[in-house]
């Protein structure tokens, strides 16, 4: 018993090496305070929508209310096929709103990124900044942000970070925190030039990069990947420059899954993306975490069922919720959302059978799509 409990131990060990390695990257970004009196660079935002009637309103809101040269920028909205009042919110909102627009609607449902890719052909600025329909900004100067960390860094892809609307709730919690600990994860790993996370609600890169990538072209069969298997093939091209921008005022905000059911169906159509994922790096994390989530399932169930071998599952629940915990400590000091803090043991607890579910969910259940 004790030489297993030595070899799970150093199982976590790894993978609490991989965590910190990440941590200290994450720490060792620079946050982005520098706004200089750059002009604002012309870009163009993509949006793509499926009956979003609840949420792009206040989307294209918050975009209208940007510190931004509303002549530098235009918005591509995409309605891939709504069956819902998208188009007509939309509308009402972008025409008040000063910013020049186009509107495409697929007769058909195209999915993401095929949509995307025709929406390429209207656009004619360098820069591209891709948002989801279901987001907003709390900051007027999410555009001028970016504009001029681009105009200081030359990026071909800017990871932007993503955050979880502040709520309340065990349901909320788990999800703002698994977010806050991947976006600990995407800044770090770009900090050591190994970036392996983003997400296309808040992803900007140049039509140059597009171009060179052919777009989705090498993934389009897979509906999900419009961000990380992107990423891939855009680490492929030589000398190419990919930072994550630390910075609160570009932060995108996204609504939480309100049932656990449809959290899971989410969480598994983003899973499914990891399939296609040649990147070693994700595979190695991707099975370091399964393994320890199910060897901290296991610990807890041995230590109820043989108390007297109790200690040795504990010292290896406590280990993980402790390295869990540095990395929620370090992205909630960066969201500001400390109160996740009160949630870390009953999220800590559940989020081991969470995993697990999604994991083997993944492998067995074709995502479905809206």
């Amino acid at each position: 018993m004790i030489v297993l409990f030595y070899i799970l131990l150093f199982v976590l060990l790894v993978y609490s090496i991989f965590l910190i390695y990440f941590a200290s990257g994450f720490i060792k970004t620079q946050t982005y305070y520098n706004l200089q009196n750059f002009d604002d660079e012309a870009l163009t935002i993509i949006i793509c929508a499926r009956n979003e009637e609840k949420n792009i309103a206040r989307c294209l809101t918050t975009i209208a209310k940007q510190d931004y040269d509303k002549t530098k920028f235009n918005l591509i909205l995409i309605n891939d096929a709504s069956t819902d009042n998208t188009v007509k919110y939309a509308e009402l909102i972008l025409k008040k709103s000063g910013i020049t627009y186009k509107i495409i609607s697929n007769a058909q449902q195209k999915g993401k990124k095929q949509s995307i890719m025709y929406a390429m052909q209207f656009v004619n600025t360098e820069l591209i900044v891709m948002r989801d329909a279901d987001t907003f900004t709390t900051s007027t100067i999410w555009l001028k942000t970016i504009s001029n960390f681009y105009r200081q860094t030359n990026s071909q892809l800017i990871i932007a970070p993503i955050a979880i609307a502040n709520n309340n709730g065990l349901l909320w919690a788990l999800q703002a925190i698994e977010n806050n600990v991947l976006a600990v994860l995407a800044c770090g790993s770009s900090y050591y030039k190994k970036p392996f996370l983003c997400n296309g609600a808040n992803l900007i890169f140049t039509k140059s990069i597009f171009q060179k990538v052919n777009g989705y072209t090498n993934h389009i069969h897979i509906s999900s990947g419009d961000d990380v298997l992107f990423l891939e093939d855009v680490k492929k091209i030589k000398n190419t420059t990919i930072n994550y921008l630390k910075c609160q005022s570009a932060i995108v905000y996204t609504y939480p899954e309100f049932s656990f059911g449809q959290l899971i169906r989410q969480k598994v159509r983003w899973a499914s993306k990891f399939n296609s994922n040649n990147n070693k790096l994700n595979l190695v994390l991707a099975f370091l975490s399964f393994t320890v989530n199910v060897i901290w399932l296991f610990s807890l169930i041995i230590s109820f069922l043989m108390p007297k071998n109790s200690q040795l599952g504990l010292i290896f629940i406590l280990f993980k919720l402790l390295i869990d915990s540095l990395l929620l400590f370090l992205a909630s000091s960066f969201f500001k959302n400390r109160s996740l803090i009160w949630y870390v043991f009953p999220v800590g607890f559940i989020y081991p059978l969470y995993a697990c579910i999604i994991a083997t969910a993944s492998f067995f259940t074709k995502p479905k799509w809206k």
